[in-house]
């Protein structure tokens, strides 16, 4: 239970006696507290789970020639792993905010898949999937705590086999304005490069950004694709970040895109 709140809503804080003229703009003493926020991508399992693993959320639909709409309880019927509740719920809720991936067996160029459902504050955002060919992986920009519905949108040609699961892009709590702000990663509890393939980083998008697209644009908070090692369930994951806290837009990011129509 939470017995403390909110100190001061002042802009910037002095900690300390020590004192350095020319140092604070008018001449206080302390030290100017930094805003760095050290997150870790836990799950109740202390550790992601395993990502882009049918183990962890896939979702399997043999379909005819017929376009479909599968959401709520149908769809978690149709899931397993554990990143998925129960079977039966109403949503799947994973471990930490993931993208979504999905591919299919023949052509779907001209397919997308529309995925809606919430973020980690369980606010609704949805994303729009455009297929990229036979066998070929198509993966979400978006991360998501929780799934309400996915529905298979465009023309179906020919019967096949749609596979969609989770990748290894996983969602910040706070809004990365570019990616000088995140100052480390570690991984398994050693400092981790991006410029040695081990992750990605994408910053979230313009805190004045109006999000209007449901295909292509950022996370609205900003994601670490984690790439070597893999996600296996058993690697702790940890990222350090500045984060600006003046506005609720500065610290969380623009609101999401709370529903899709149209293609992609």
């Amino acid at each position: 239970m939470t017995t403390r709140h909110t100190i001061t809503h002042a802009d910037e804080i002095y900690v300390g006696n020590a004192f350095q003229g020319g140092y604070s703009p008018d001449g206080r003493r302390g030290i100017k507290m930094t805003h760095l926020y050290a997150h870790e991508f836990l799950s109740t399992a202390g550790v992601p789970a395993i990502a882009g693993d049918p183990d962890g959320f896939t979702c399997c639909i043999p379909t005819a020639a017929t376009a479909w709409t599968i959401a709520g309880a149908e769809l978690l019927v149709l899931m397993s792993g554990p990143l998925v509740s129960s079977v039966g719920a109403t949503v799947a809720n994973f471990d930490v905010p993931r993208n979504i991936r999905w591919s299919a067996c023949n052509a779907v160029t001209a397919l997308y898949l529309k995925v809606e459902g919430r973020d980690i504050y369980g606010e609704p955002m949805a994303e729009n999937i455009r297929g990229l060919g036979a066998g070929v992986v198509a993966s979400g920009m978006k991360c998501f705590k929780a799934i309400d519905s996915i529905t298979m949108c465009g023309a179906w040609a020919g019967a096949s086999i749609v596979i969609i699961g989770t990748g290894n892009k996983l969602g910040l709590p706070f809004h990365l304005a570019d990616v000088g702000k995140l100052v480390s990663v570690t991984i398994a509890g050693h400092t981790a490069s991006g410029t040695t393939g081990s992750y990605l980083v994408r910053a979230g998008a313009s805190s004045a950004t109006t999000m209007t697209s449901c295909g292509g644009m950022p996370d609205a908070r900003g994601f670490i694709k984690f790439i070597s090692p893999a996600l296996n369930g058993t690697i702790r994951f940890t990222a350090l970040m500045m984060v600006d806290h003046t506005t609720r837009r500065k610290a969380f990011g623009p609101p999401q895109v709370s529903a899709c129509s149209g293609a992609v």
